[in-house]
């Protein structure tokens, strides 16, 4: 059994809200480029693969919210995780929901060739060794005329510029596996994320570094998404801590 295999079932068991993270979904769902993009499958199914689907709340909230901004009303639904979270969602996100427990890291990807039309993948990146490896996975499940969403923290963040400016730890990069609060400046931050424990984040990303990965893998980027909650996240693309980008096959 690898590290992570043990580790995050415990994470999961321990903590209720793990893999339930918050988002801005209506940013998403008024995306010009996602809009124009789900125009295709008024009259054939949407086929979709959650990679890392955790509870599922994602995919449902997407899902419902795609049948009411569009004409979309036939989907097939597939999730993959390393772990079948308790306590999940997935009987809600459809009764066809189709769930595949696989190690993400380093491992091909259960599915045949451009057998999906979106691929998302929402906070697994930060946790994967091989990340050009999965990536390219995504690249080869989907269709030629489909779409890959990946979204993950932004190093990049406005908050974490100023804490770099006092040679402090960005929110979101992890030093270990006992605390978050390692290199949080001034002394208060340290009490404020004392709660919080590490979620298994070994990568970074930039804006700038995503987008290289991604087109190294196949990709090119035709949106990004104002993934963050936040009046401060709405104010740019890349300002918020957390960031979603929009490709689609090269």
């Amino acid at each position: 059994m690898t590290q992570a295999e043990q580790f995050y079932p415990g994470l999961h068991e321990q903590d209720a809200k793990y893999s339930a993270g918050e988002y801005h979904m209506a940013s998403l769902l008024n995306h010009g480029v996602l809009l124009g993009w789900l125009r295709q499958f008024s009259a054939k199914p949407l086929r979709i693969l959650d990679v890392g689907v955790g509870k599922g709340l994602f995919l449902r909230e997407f899902v419902q919210g795609v049948r009411e901004r569009s004409a979309v009303k036939d989907f097939r639904l597939t999730g993959t995780d390393l772990v079948l979270s308790p306590k999940n969602f997935h009987a809600e996100v459809s009764p066809d929901f189709k769930f595949v427990q696989l190690n993400l890291d380093g491992n091909t990807l259960p599915f045949d060739d451009e057998s999906y039309d979106l691929v998302c993948c929402n906070h697994v990146l930060e946790h994967i060794f091989q990340t050009e490896k999965l990536v390219r996975e995504f690249r080869r499940v989907v269709s030629p005329q489909g779409m890959c969403l990946i979204s993950v923290p932004n190093l990049a963040a406005w908050v974490n510029r100023i804490f770099f400016l006092f040679a402090g730890q960005p929110l979101g990069s992890e030093l270990g596996t006992e605390t978050v609060t390692y290199g949080f400046w001034p002394t208060f931050m340290q009490k404020k994320l004392e709660p919080f424990r590490p979620s298994g984040h070994i990568r970074d990303f930039t804006p700038r570094g995503l987008e290289d990965l991604t087109r190294r893998c196949g990709f090119k980027t035709v949106g990004w998404w104002k993934k963050s909650l936040g009046p401060i996240a709405r104010l740019g693309k890349w300002a918020g801590r957390n960031m979603g980008i929009l490709l689609r096959p090269q």
